[in-house]
């Protein structure tokens, strides 16, 4: 149930009994499929905690994560490291000891009373409408295709699912201003129409994260917002759709396009989470470089895979890298792609074979 602090508003709350005292935890939930990398929940936290630590200084926090795997767990714990509130992140289904607080949450001598139940106005909503609505919340608008891919779902059905959405006034299909790289360039119309959630539909997705009416949740949007519409940007949208057709074998957990990752130079433009071999991993891709030259694209190629690496190992997961270009790249690509160790894998694909992929092999490259 939904409880409040203020105008700040938690999952849940409870008082958890250590050594002879009591805990005043808040309970935030997070669905690691609900289309938001792990890492983006922070600058939403460190405001709401923020807020309540004003009104409850005794407040403690407790983080839930409801998914398979353990990167993710990971991955929103380290991005909650320096958070002025105890807290502790474990799995859903996984009780939490006092050991697993950030550091001591204060114990009263006895529990608090319940904090105020917000009464929620439900929509009837089904899961594949609401991941549909999570995908344009963190996309801004995108096609059929996009949003399928993003959204883990066939194609058909998302197109079922949007015009639904569409009868029920949550999406909208219309022509939109470009998103504009400054403000000072001029304002021009997308030339093809798409799909973008109305102000109800999003508020659906931002509740649907736990964002309290009235807080900013920037932090969920896709980087290089104003790439949108281009073929660059629709090859990361699809990725998903691409490496599960490519490779029927992966279970696919989550992904992402255009994600800034914590303490790492460069931006994949697609990212997902699963698993393949037995090994949870993470698939990142680049598309494209052609417009670069052969020093340039060696340069970058040793930039990203060392990156994509360094973040990988913090965590244990395996990498597998793939470059969606054109064979002339790949060539050059080559030269920044040494010392491969067996735990990564990099894959180069033909830009132009949508959702085909040349055979994995761990501790090498492999080529169509």
């Amino acid at each position: 149930m939904t409880v409040r602090v203020g105008d700040m508003t938690f999952s849940d709350w409870v008082s958890l009994p250590f050594r002879d005292k009591w805990t005043d935890t808040f309970i935030f939930r997070i669905d690691a499929q609900a289309c938001i990398p792990p890492f983006e929940y922070a600058p939403l936290l460190r405001r709401i905690v923020a807020r309540v630590r004003r009104k409850r200084s005794c407040a403690s926090l407790w983080v839930k994560v409801d998914g398979p795997g353990d990167w993710f767990v990971i991955e929103v714990r380290k991005s909650l490291k320096g958070l002025k509130m105890p807290h502790a992140v474990t799995h859903a289904g996984r009780k939490v000891e006092y050991k697993n607080f950030s550091f001591p949450p204060t114990l009263l001598h006895s529990p608090l009373p319940h904090p105020p139940i917000v009464e929620e106005k439900l929509l009837s909503i089904t899961e594949e409408e609401l991941r549909c609505l999570q995908v344009l919340g963190r996309m801004k608008k995108g096609n059929e295709d996009e949003i399928a891919s993003l959204a883990g779902l066939p194609n058909d059905a998302t197109r079922n699912i949007l015009t639904t959405l569409k009868q029920r006034n949550l999406v909208e299909y219309k022509s939109s201003p470009r998103i504009k790289r400054g403000k000072s360039k001029p304002t021009q119309l997308d030339l093809f129409s798409s799909w973008h959630t109305t102000s109800e539909g999003l508020s659906v997705a931002l509740r649907s994260w736990g964002v309290p009416k009235g807080t900013q949740f920037t932090a969920r949007l896709e980087k290089h917002l104003s790439q949108i519409g281009n073929g660059h940007r629709t090859r990361a949208r699809i990725w998903s759709a691409w490496l599960k057709s490519a490779w029927p074998q992966v279970e696919i957990w989550a992904n992402w396009s255009e994600v800034r990752l914590p303490e790492v130079l460069v931006i994949p433009d697609g990212l997902v989470w699963g698993r393949i071999d037995g090994y949870e991993t993470l698939f990142w891709l680049e598309v494209g470089d052609g417009h670069k030259s052969r020093e340039q694209i060696i340069r970058i190629t040793q930039i990203r895979l060392n990156q994509a690496l360094r973040f990988c190992k913090r965590t244990g997961v395996r990498l597998v890298y793939t470059q969606l270009s054109t064979k002339w790249v790949h060539d050059s690509a080559r030269w920044g792609l040494t010392n491969l160790s067996p735990e990564v894998a990099v894959v180069m694909g033909d830009q132009r074979k949508i959702r085909e992929l040349p055979v994995l092999e761990w501790g090498k490259i492999t080529a169509n």
